[in-house]
Order: C-alpha cells, then structure tokens, then sequence
C-alpha cells in the first residue's frame, strides 16, 4: 500500500496545520482521509543581555525625564550595551512597553521598567532603566543691595538680618532672587556679618540662599554703617566766677574734663547718646575785654568719640581788683622858716 498526504496551513500562534492522508492499496483502492491537525507554536520569550546604564538628567519634575522608548532599536539605542533578541520575531515585529515608579527627592529617582512582547504574546524578563532627575542649579541673582546707613552706637544697632527671600528682595536697591526648580517661599535665607572699624561701625553682612535641593547661591553682601552723628548736649549753665586778680592769667585754668565742667559752680549737665563723659574731650577758648573788671568769656566745647561737637557752653570770668593799697612807714615832720 501507499500513502500520500496533503497540508493545509492556517492562522498564527500557534500555525496549525491539518494534514491529511490517503492510503491506496494495490489494487487502486483509496482510504478515507486519515487526519493529522500539527500546532506550530512560538511559546519562548523574547531575551537580552547587558543593561541600560543609570541616567541623570538636570530637571525639577519627574516630567522633565526622557520620554520612555516605544521600539526594541529605541531601546538598544540608551546608553549601556543593552541587547535583545527573539527566536522567532524580527525586532521591528515585537512591541515595547513601560511603566514608571517614582520616588524620593533630589534626586527623583525614576525606575522604568520595560518588557518587551513578541508576536505570539510572550513577553520577556523585565529591563530596568534607571533615571535621576536632579536640580544642580544654584539660585541667582541680579542686582544689589544698596548700602544702609543707620543711627547707632554699638554693632546691635543695626536691623536685623532678614530671614526670606522676600525681606531680602524689599531692601532697598534692586535685588532680584530666582532659583530653576524651587519658589521662593521654599528658599531658606542665611546670613553672617563682620565688624570692624568705628564712626561708622562698619558691618559687612553676608547672605547665602540655598534651594530645596541643597544648592547655595553666590554671596549677596549688604554692608551697614552704623554711625553716631549725634552731638553731645547740655543743660543749665555755668555760673559767672569772680576772682581777685590784676591780669587774666589770675583766672582760674580751663577745665578739661567733663566732670570738671560739671562740678564748676551753677547746673550744667552734659551728656551724649553714645559716649560715656570720660571717653569726651573738652576743648576751651578765652576772650578777654576790659578792666576793673577785666572779663574773660571762656567758651567751651565738647566732643563725642566720633567727632560730634557740642554747641558752646560760656562761662563768664570777672578778674577785679578789690585790694586798696598798703603803705609802710612814715613821713617826718618837717619845719619850715616862714
């Protein structure tokens, strides 16, 4: 006997094919069909070797990562040594998929895991793709901030420093504060100041602004001048001194202290917003006039450590002479013809 048989191909995945035979025997007689159905299926998932190397990107979102790859030479293109292949489909025929999970914060760190599908549906092993999107960029600014000059005695005259990105920007002058990824009630303001030097107390006040993400600006330096520009001031008087005396050297010497004008006979009082009476110089001048009494009008004056002066404090100085004058001895008697 023989036999014989036929194919008839249909469908994919599986391809099935029905097989049919025939047997005759010798004398030409023939069988009825003998069926044989055969599935030919593709049930292997798609393979890759190597990996997708981490990525960082310059971003403030997850929105600011790559878009995700849509094709097998999309993603044999990324960075790494990625390599997929299928045993039976071509590459351009299998389909890729993703899906993102994000977590943390500077950096956002994006995990993109890919599978990729052949055309029977079997999907491979998962591709992890990791993404950092990071904020490396410092706040800057423009402009500056003009230089402060206030009344003031010690270094804790000054204002206080400010605290936000808003205190900062109303000074006065043209500051302008801007950060890439963080809005600025999410920066954080520090500052620290110098001393040195006095009338002004010069303070060179030095602020740093840093971002969510840790990321400092340039200095912006305010310097701060506190100066005492005050005058010392006084009250009562000095009352007039009368002195016996020929010539104005019999007056009294000047005082040359405070305390010296102030225990001088009269009310005076003197004082000053800054310096303490012993830190004060005193400086006098004389006019002198006439005579019987000769009077001197003795000005003082009173200056602050930074060089303020006083109006002037008059002190009237009579030198009179009240003496008679003294004689000694005698005249003889004289005796004259006549």
């Amino acid at each position: 006997m023989t036999v014989a048989s036929s194919d008839v191909v249909a469908g994919t995945c599986p391809i099935v094919i029905t097989r049919t035979y025939t047997v005759t025997d010798e004398c030409g007689n023939t069988s009825a069909d003998i069926v044989h159905t055969i599935n030919v299926d593709d049930t292997t998932v798609p393979t890759f070797t190597g990996s997708i190397t981490t990525t960082t990107v310059e971003g403030c979102v997850a929105g600011d990562a790559p878009v995700a790859e849509t094709t097998v030479a999309g993603l044999e293109a990324l960075t790494g040594d990625l390599l997929i292949s299928d045993n039976c489909s071509a590459d351009a025929n299998m389909t890729v998929a993703s899906s993102d999970v994000v977590a943390g914060t500077c950096p956002i760190v994006i995990t993109r895991t890919y599978t990729v599908t052949d055309e029977c549906g079997n999907t491979s092993a998962d591709i992890v793709h990791t993404i950092n999107v990071d904020d490396t960029t410092v706040p800057t600014f423009t402009g500056s901030i003009t230089t402060t000059t206030v009344e003031g005695c010690v270094a804790g005259d000054a204002p206080a420093a400010e605290t936000t990105v808003a205190g900062l920007e109303a000074l006065t002058g043209d500051l302008l504060i801007s950060d890439n990824c963080s809005a600025d009630g999410a920066l954080t303001v520090a500052s620290s100041d110098v001393v040195a030097g006095t009338c002004p107390i010069v303070i060179t006040r030095t602020y740093t602004v840093t971002d969510e993400c840790g990321n400092t600006s340039a200095d912006i330096v305010h310097t701060i001048n506190v100066d005492d520009t005050t005058a010392p001031t006084f009250t009562g008087s000095i009352t007039t001194t009368t002195v016996e005396g020929c010539v104005a050297g019999d007056a009294p010497a000047a005082e040359t202290t405070v305390a010296g004008l102030e225990a001088l006979t009269g009310d005076l009082l003197i004082s000053d917003n800054c310096s303490a009476d012993a830190n004060m110089t005193v400086a006098s001048s004389d006019v002198v006039a006439g005579t019987c009494p000769i009077v001197i009008t003795r000005t003082y004056t009173v200056t602050d450590e930074c060089g303020n002066t006083s109006a002037d404090i008059v002190h009237t100085i009579n030198v009179e002479d009240t003496s008679e004058p003294t004689f000694t001895g005698s005249i003889t008697t004289t005796t004259v013809e006549g």
